[in-house]
């Protein structure tokens, strides 16, 4: 299978997920399940960020990968779900560092 195809496949498979959290019942309530616990690990990023001398982006995200996929094994999150949680995450970087500013 080629690359485009692999890529269709996998947007098609995303885009169908977003859409399932959004508009059924179910999907919603697993929506709200991933935001519950997206609060928490955000904190604990922070806290870790803090310790740091000068993070960037990057160690930023290599931290959230390794934070989720930790934090998914032990609350056994599905795939979907640790995939949602960080892209969530790094999607906070901004605010973040506006935090550390400070």
């Amino acid at each position: 299978m080629g690359n485009f195809k692999k890529g269709l496949l996998v947007g098609g498979a995303v885009g169908a997920f977003l859409t399932w959290l959004n508009v059924t019942p179910k999907g919603k309530k697993v929506r709200s399940q991933i935001m519950s616990h997206l609060e928490p690990l955000f904190n604990e990023l922070k806290i870790s960020l803090k310790q740091l001398e000068g993070p960037t982006q990057e160690m930023y995200d290599a931290l959230v990968e390794r934070a989720v996929e930790e934090y998914g094994a032990k609350a056994e999150l599905a795939f979907e779900v640790k995939n949602s949680l960080v892209r969530q995450l790094k999607k906070r970087w901004k605010e973040l560092e506006k935090d550390l500013r400070k």
